[in-house]
């Protein structure tokens, strides 16, 4: 894998730390409370997310804990509502290790709910409120939770939901109110109604709860097949904790957040919450992402910080320049996926003091984080891992005589694997057979275990790091491989495209995979137009191997509510598209422009016959 263009193949030496190394020293309390954190055990330690909650309305009870829109939720109410809620599930039902489904948009009712259930030592089940019934009736499958909290705004699709469910019937299901909305069938229990007249002090069991609890069900995104159930236990988020609040953020009591990703993920649940929760911030919660209006509502909360993953930086930079961009107070930000390539560009046009890019995932056992503020890398890891050598195509581990894992070579991408230990477990999924296939056993040596992440990383020096790649994300064409997210940034800059995902498809007797665009023409573009245009925007600016050999134009680029494109279907479709009113073009060798695939170009690609 090339190093992106302008970037310099540089590593880390020890000095680079230095300037950072003073400003964590600079407080040595959060210091120390973060390392505390970050080297918690899952073990019987009495330590939760309730506890935080509880010790944050006792030390900054009349600071802000949650936003949204003009309302403002204190700490000690953030506490006193929990713990209301929290005798309503007991009186339903809910006690500790219970699966509860919650099913509400990015609101503060999402947050008091999974604090309440996480008081009693229940689970929240989390999920992704733009599934269709369909998909959301797969997800309740992996785990039929004894109660289910849905806010009004879901009544429609839950509904749809539980018909499709055999044991739909042993769900009580408590309806949480969207303002003045209280949609839903009769029989719903209306849980604010419910809990109106319930003690608001803090529950006895929560004392008992520990670190290694389980608290929350998030799902995997799907790109790669159908959603499964990550277990996060509350060590992880107290591990989140220290990493983002105390190491990273470091906001004072009162200094707001703010947040527009789905709690259905875990940079919004566990980051982003667990960030503010560390030192008393308050999390502001954008109910959807609007790249028009994103600066406006961060100076309408008076933000000082603001989380990202990386498509929502690309959707910000392809907007075109206000002075409002620039009339805010953000000067902080934590997310994934940041690329190296628009790195500067995001951080001097919007004004970001510093970028606390991080590297992690819902299952994994391991994280990086940007402690030291250095620029374009995942930052350090605390944890044992190494970059094991690959097939970068199939994502098959290369092995040695002895049947043996092998290390890259400094300064080549490799599969990150982390290591399993008592400090940073794994967790997995709730089914064993999917967790025990992300596990890679006697790797390095006779009976060690490892977690293979899927993700290409760059060694730079220091236990830091530099995000490559995703192996799914990733084929190989004419020799090189081919960065999907890399293609996408290209087509995403060109104004005739609104959206766009990349991915390799198969052609008979080719070595590898040709690369394919699927796009979405922007509003009032001429698809015809919006082909001859991409094509001139990837001809400029990519290498000749990494230029898709076609173009789809599409009606929707689907999209998670994290804005990964799910791109299974369009891979299976490939090329050859029976049905469709807007033909694929095909770039062919030697030829400059793309051209549409007629039914006579068909047959010379299936009999290679193409010049491929």
């Amino acid at each position: 894998m090339t190093e992106t263009a302008g970037l310099p193949a540089d590593r880390i030496r020890a000095w680079h730390l230095l300037p950072g190394l003073a400003r964590l020293l600079s407080r040595p309390g959060q210091l120390i409370a973060g390392y505390r954190c970050i080297k918690a055990e899952a073990d019987d330690r009495r330590l939760s997310i309730g506890h935080i909650i509880e010790r944050n309305a006792r030390r900054w009870p009349d600071a802000a804990a949650l936003k949204q829109d003009e309302r403002v939720i204190s700490h000690a109410e953030l506490n006193a509502t929990a713990n209301r809620y929290a005798r309503v599930l007991a009186e339903a039902g809910i006690g500790r290790g219970d699966l509860a489904g919650v099913l509400i948009e990015n609101r503060p009712e999402l947050i008091l709910v999974v604090t309440a259930l996480a008081k009693l030592g229940a689970v929240a089940v989390v999920y992704n409120t733009r599934l269709p019934p369909a998909g959301l009736a797969h997800c309740v499958g992996l785990g039929v939770p004894t109660v289910a909290l849905v806010g009004a705004e879901c009544a429609g699709v839950w509904e749809q939901t539980l018909a499709e469910i055999d044991s739909a019937e042993d769900i009580k299901t408590l309806r949480v109110a969207d303002g003045d909305d209280r949609d839903g069938p009769g029989d719903w229990v209306d849980l604010d109604q419910a809990a109106a007249s319930e003690d608001d002090s803090n529950l006895a069991i929560t004392c008992e709860i520990t670190l290694a609890d389980p608290c929350f069900h998030v799902f995997t995104s799907g790109t790669t097949g159908l959603p499964k159930a990550a277990i996060i236990r509350h060590c992880r988020w107290i591990k989140a904790m220290g990493a983002f609040g105390h190491l990273s953020l470091r906001l004072k009591p009162g200094q707001t957040l703010y947040n527009v990703l789905p709690f259905y993920h875990g940079t919004a649940l566990t980051v982003a919450w667990a960030a503010c929760a560390a030192t008393g911030g308050a999390l502001a919660i954008g109910r959807r992402f609007s790249a028009s209006r994103f600066w406006d509502e961060a100076r309408h909360y008076q933000a000082v910080a603001m989380v990202y993953i990386g498509e929502l930086c690309r959707f910000l930079l392809n907007q075109p320049a206000t002075e409002a961009e620039r009339r805010h107070a953000v000067a902080l930000a934590l997310g994934n996926g940041l690329r190296p390539d628009i790195w500067d560009e995001f951080k001097s046009r919007f004004g970001m003091r510093r970028i606390f890019e991080l590297y992690g995932a819902s299952e994994a056992n391991i994280a990086f984080f940007n402690f030291f503020n250095l620029e374009r890398t995942v930052g350090f890891c605390p944890a044992r891992y190494v970059l094991a050598e690959c097939d970068t195509e199939s994502g098959e581990l290369k092995r040695d005589e002895q049947g043996r894992l092998k290390a890259v070579e400094p300064g080549q991408p490799g599969l990150l694997m982390g290591k399993v230990t008592a400090d940073f477990p794994y967790d997995g999924y709730t089914d064993p057979e999917h967790s025990e296939a992300k596990l890679v056993r006697d790797a390095f040596e006779p009976g060690d275990c490892w977690f293979n992440t899927g993700d290409l990383l760059v060694d730079l020096g220091c236990r830091h790091a530099r995000f490559v790649d995703r192996l799914g994300d990733t084929y190989r064409w004419r020799g090189e491989n081919v960065a999907t997210t890399e293609v996408e940034a290209v087509a995403m800059a060109c104004e005739a495209v609104e959206s766009a995902v990349a991915f390799g498809v198969r052609l008979p007797d080719v070595e590898g995979r040709a690369g394919m665009l699927a796009f979405r023409p922007a509003p009032g573009v001429d698809p015809e137009r919006a082909v001859s245009q991409l094509g001139r925007k990837l001809t400029a600016h990519l290498p000749p191997y990494a230029v898709p050999v076609f173009l789809r134009p599409v009606a929707e680029v689907d999209a998670t509510g994290t804005f990964k494109f799910i791109k299974l279907d369009l891979m299976r479709e490939g090329w050859q598209v029976a049905s469709s009113d807007q033909p694929v073009h095909v770039r062919l060798p030697d030829q400059k422009d793309y051209q549409p695939l007629t039914p006579e170009l068909v047959s010379a690609l299936e009999q290679g016959q193409a010049g491929f």
